[in-house]
């Protein structure tokens, strides 16, 4: 792995390190001329939906703590110069959040960003919100209420709930996401990962037989799961609305997959384990097997 540095806008390759960030027994921490300076900027280095989504709450957390700072997150613009390619995660993650102060194209200075985070040896799986704001001076007391939040407008609130009315009515629903990442360990087919998946995504999906929203990455008629009641495919829908479709859900299976953990706050999520040990990206209350 490699640590970078990101200075006046520009990305900077520091050096090949075993683990991202510091121990915690090798105490170091955010300057304090930086907090004083109350200009906080989000940045993370990996670019997926989930990626950012599970830093979701960190605006929110840093106004707790810091009343009168400012946060920024970066722009597409921004993101391309500072790594090459643009997305639109951020926007899908941050848009109409209260606690982001603004969108921007550039910064000055240090960016603290998430290859700065506090590990600990004896605790593997802790989340990667937790490690970044324990590097920025936090306590583990100010850190309880951590899991990724959204914040959707009335109009889009509106949109989803007529969705689900029009597919389901009333009734509870669960949603099912396959991503391309199903049955894959690194990046390529694995049969063990595959046989493990389909086993446990059967077995939720029979544990809660539920209508279902699904988004899978093949069509779902050449997947193990076309035996679900189907209400909707979302493959079309803009993916904040997914979000907030799945946010409404009684549950939501799939393969280990950040678009999920993105509403954990809201619906309870099942999950067929894909990383040994989750490591950073583990969120509490998530079910994994």
């Amino acid at each position: 792995m490699v640590f970078h540095r990101i200075y006046n806008n520009n990305l900077y390759n520091v050096k090949e390190v075993k683990n991202l960030g510091f121990e915690k027994s090798e105490g170091f921490r955010i300057p304090d001329e930086y907090l004083n300076e109350q200009k906080f900027m989000i940045m993370r280095t990996c670019h997926g939906i989930g990626d950012w989504g599970i830093l979701s709450a960190m605006p929110r957390l840093l106004k707790e703590k810091y009343p009168e700072c400012k946060v920024y997150v970066p722009s597409k613009k921004l993101l391309k110069k500072l790594f090459g390619s643009s997305h639109n995660n951020v926007n899908v993650v941050f848009k109409h959040n209260s606690y982001v102060d603004k969108f921007v194209d550039e910064i000055e200075g240090e960016v603290f960003h998430d290859h700065y985070r506090i590990f600990d040896n004896d605790d593997i799986d802790y989340p990667l919100i937790k490690q970044m704001l324990k590097f920025w001076q936090y306590e583990d007391c100010e850190l309880v209420d951590y899991l990724p939040e959204i914040y959707w407008t009335k109009e889009e609130i509106l949109f989803g709930n007529n969705i689900i009315k029009e597919y389901v009515g009333d009734k509870d629903f669960g949603a099912l996401l396959i991503s391309e990442r199903f049955g894959t360990q690194m990046g390529v087919l694995d049969k063990k990962q595959y046989t493990k998946d389909v086993k446990i995504i059967k077995k939720f999906l029979v544990e809660n037989n539920l209508p279902y929203f699904y988004f899978t990455s093949k069509p779902i008629e050449e997947t193990e799961f076309n035996f679900i009641t189907k209400s909707l495919d979302m493959r079309n829908i803009d993916l904040r609305i997914q979000l907030y479709i799945k946010s409404k859900a009684k549950c939501n299976i799939g393969n280990q997959c950040g678009m999920t953990q993105t509403i954990l706050r809201y619906s309870k999520c099942f999950t067929s384990q894909r990383q040994y040990p989750i490591a950073h990206n583990f969120l509490d209350t998530e079910i994994y097997e």
